[in-house]
């Protein structure tokens, strides 16, 4: 069962077509800039996050990324 689930998805991956992500040079340099400034940007961590990761189930984890992926807002908020 485990070989035939392997083969399946060897499969759908091999057939998934996806757009290739093609950056302006102006793109790439605004990019480059923006993540070496985020490198530096060190904020205190919010303990309610801390808490939340420290306590929260798989189970609920994975129920509030779906959820925030939807546009709710992070559970610790």
């Amino acid at each position: 069962m485990v070989l035939n689930l392997r083969a399946r998805l060897a499969a759908l991956e091999a057939a998934r077509t996806a757009a290739p992500v093609l950056f302006t040079p102006e793109e790439t340099v605004e990019a480059a800039r923006r993540y070496e400034a985020s490198l530096h940007d060190r904020e205190e961590p919010d303990p309610r996050a801390q808490a939340y990761w420290a306590t929260a189930t798989l189970h609920q984890l994975a129920a509030d990324y779906d959820a925030m992926l939807k546009g709710a807002s992070a559970p610790w908020e």
